[in-house]
């Protein structure tokens, strides 16, 4: 299985109903292959949060960029880890929210396969740790997102891209 074997036509129609749409999930859990794949089939731009990381404040960079193209153009795509704090940054300050989230899920041994075929396998102890950290900002804004008083809670899809022969461990 491939994350983008996810995307498939019914997803595809579900998705058109939606502008901006979110695509987040842990490290090596298909999230960029999928948002590819979202964004060539809806004809839609495609932001990557890897892209700014080089920056001084990737985070804002990254959250300017948006924000400006969604005002030229109102049907964007957003991948990337650091969605997790544009989210949350964007409850904050009123300045950002989406209608459709896609949160990529797998098992850890899926994510520390990839790491071991990408020839990084002493990033998988840091990996882990950093997608825990990733997990508290994703609890912090939904507690944010219920407890506000906003009318406009996005919708919320889970992919599930463990690969099978590591289900077992699910």
């Amino acid at each position: 299985m491939k994350p983008t074997d996810l995307v498939t036509p019914e997803l595809i129609q579900h998705c058109s109903q939606f502008d901006t749409i979110v695509i987040l999930g842990f490290t090596k859990t298909g999230k960029l292959p999928i948002a590819k794949k979202l964004a060539t089939e809806l004809n839609r731009p495609l932001f990557i949060s890897d892209n700014y990381l080089e920056l001084k404040d990737p985070l804002n960079a990254f959250m300017e960029d948006i924000n400006y193209h969604r005002r030229i153009q109102n049907q964007i795509i957003i991948e990337g880890t650091l969605c997790f704090r544009l989210l949350r940054k964007g409850l904050e300050l009123s300045n950002f929210n989406t209608d459709l989230i896609i949160k990529t899920n797998c098992n850890e041994e899926t994510i520390k396969y990839f790491y071991n075929q990408n020839g990084e396998s002493h990033k998988i102890k840091r990996a882990l740790s950093f997608n825990q950290g990733l997990n508290k900002i994703w609890d912090e804004y939904r507690n944010m997102l219920l407890n506000g008083s906003r009318s406009n809670i996005p919708q919320y899809i889970e992919l599930n891209t463990t690969l099978p022969e590591f289900s077992y461990f699910s």
